[in-house]
C-alpha cells in the first residue's frame, strides 16, 4: 500500500502550476475577505424598542423629548425585557395627560398595567445603520432573484 509521500511523488512536486493555483486562490480569498468579515460590523443589533401605535402622535402633541417619551411609554426592567414588551394600552385615547399618561390606565393608584409582546414591529435607533434595522433591501433582492430564478436558463 502506498503512503502519502508516494502519492505526492506520483502526482508531482509543489511546482510552478501548484504555486500559481495557490497564489490565485489566495488572491481571490483576499479579495472577498471584506465580505466574509463585513457581517461582524454590519450585523450588530442597534438599540430598539416596541412600536406602540399612537405614541408618536401623543409625543408630538405633548412636546416630549425622546427621553420623556421613553420614560412614559416603555416598561422599565431588564434590558431584554423592555425591548420585547410594551404596555397593553390604547395610546390614541384623547383624555391622556401629558405629565403622566399611564395614570389614566391605572385604577386607584395601582401602577400595575398589563404588558404584551411587540405586535406592530420595532423602532430602531436611527443614528446608526445595520442590516438588522434595514431589512427592506434584503426583501427586495430576495423577491427579485426569486422571480428571476423561475425562468429557465438558455
Amino acid at each position: 500500500m502506498q503512503n502519502l509521500d508516494d502519492i505526492l511523488e506520483h502526482i508531482g512536486e509543489f511546482d510552478l502550476y501548484q504555486k500559481r493555483a495557490f497564489f490565485l486562490v489566495c488572491l481571490l480569498s483576499a479579495a472577498f475577505a471584506p465580505i466574509y468579515v463585513g457581517v461582524v460590523f454590519l450585523g450588530f443589533i442597534p438599540e430598539h424598542r416596541c412600536l406602540s401605535p399612537g405614541v408618536a402622535e401623543l409625543s408630538s402633541r405633548c412636546g416630549w423629548t425622546l427621553e420623556e417619551e421613553l420614560n412614559h411609554t416603555i416598561p422599565r426592567g431588564e434590558s431584554f425585557t423592555h425591548q420585547c414588551r410594551r404596555y397593553d394600552v390604547d395610546w390614541n385615547a384623547t383624555e391622556l395627560s401629558c405629565t403622566d399618561p399611564l395614570e389614566s390606565f391605572t385604577e386607584h393608584g395601582n401602577r400595575s398595567i398589563s404588558l404584551t409582546t411587540c405586535q406592530d414591529g420595532w423602532l430602531y435607533d436611527s443614528s446608526v445603520q445595520s442590516i438588522v434595522s434595514e431589512p427592506s433591501g434584503a426583501f427586495l433582492t430576495t423577491s427579485v432573484f426569486n422571480h428571476i430564478s423561475k425562468y429557465p436558463s438558455r
